[in-house]
């Protein structure tokens, strides 16, 4: 059934390698150019749809993995996108930025990510970023935002402490 759906949204079509490709975590691109306007507010848009798969929960056991499954799918989604971003200070402001959501949602958001799935996503998150610096220096200007401000599990530290090097 599943080969069927993919089959009638394709419209016959092959899946070509870039969609069958699966990224396990975040990777660096170590492509050094910048966004337009227009990408960048693309890339925005893409983010902010795949942040609706990681939201509170709030229902029965019953649907429990059904939510679990979600914030998967949050997470995946928004690996595929920011490990296809270009290295430059542009996106590296924009990946932190969605590292404090991500944070706010998990501290006071209502997520509940008892499984991991998120905090292994942001942790993956925080190793692309530290790539991004050590490929272009001008990064790290986007991890300012990060000094006086406290996470829920620390990993503004790694961030930060790269400031004083």
């Amino acid at each position: 059934m599943i080969a069927l759906a993919i089959y009638m949204v394709k419209k016959g079509e092959r899946l070509t390698s870039k969609e069958k490709e699966f990224i396990e975590e975040p990777i660096c691109s170590y492509r050094r150019e910048k966004l337009t306007e227009h990408e960048l507010s693309q890339v925005k848009k893409e983010i902010k749809k795949a942040l609706r798969y990681i939201k509170p929960y709030n229902g029965p056991s019953r649907i429990w993995f059904a939510y679990q499954n979600s914030l998967t799918n949050g997470c995946r989604r928004l690996t595929k996108i920011i490990s296809q971003l270009p290295v430059c200070l542009e996106t590296t402001e924009l990946i932190v930025k969605l590292l404090i959501n991500l944070d706010r949602k998990l501290s006071t958001g209502g997520v509940d990510d008892s499984d991991g799935t998120v905090g292994s996503f942001i942790e993956a998150t925080v190793d692309l970023l530290i790539n991004y610096s050590k490929v272009d220096k001008n990064c790290l200007k986007a991890f300012k935002i990060l000094k006086d401000k406290e996470t829920s599990f620390g990993w503004e530290e790694r961030l930060v402490k790269l400031l004083s090097l």
